[in-house]
């Protein structure tokens, strides 16, 4: 389940690197969120603005660095297509959502300061 981040004005939001071949960041994670709730990478990647290239290169990338898939895709055709999220897509999407969690709670003093720097509050 993903954080709070809809109540927050204010967040931290991680990019990761395992190692050269993995990084992990907001947008992936957003992506594969997409993904699992749309059953389509296509549509995933309309609803973020993101042309399907450019989705399927980001899963690609997930794919290949952790050797595993993260999504299985069915073929279109009369039934049409669609994609699921693998076991390690959700582990990526919960992990993460975990680490984020921590980060902004460790976080409250230091993103007040920089929200009083901006002249706001953090909510």
């Amino acid at each position: 389940m993903k954080p709070s981040i809809n109540r927050l004005k204010h967040l931290v939001r991680p990019r990761i690197y395992i190692g050269k071949a993995i990084n992990i960041g907001p947008g992936k994670i957003d992506l594969l969120r997409e993904v699992d709730a749309m059953r389509s990478i296509s549509a995933a990647a309309r609803s973020l603005g993101l042309p399907y290239k450019r989705a399927w290169l980001l899963i690609d990338t997930l794919n290949r660095g952790f050797g595993n898939p993260v999504i299985e895709t069915a073929a279109g055709g009369k039934g049409g297509g669609g994609a699921v999220l693998t076991p390690l897509g959700h582990q990526l999407i919960e992990r993460y959502d975990a680490l984020e969690a921590r980060i902004n709670k460790s976080a409250d003093k230091e993103l007040q300061a920089l929200c009083n720097l901006a002249g706001k509050t953090a909510d």
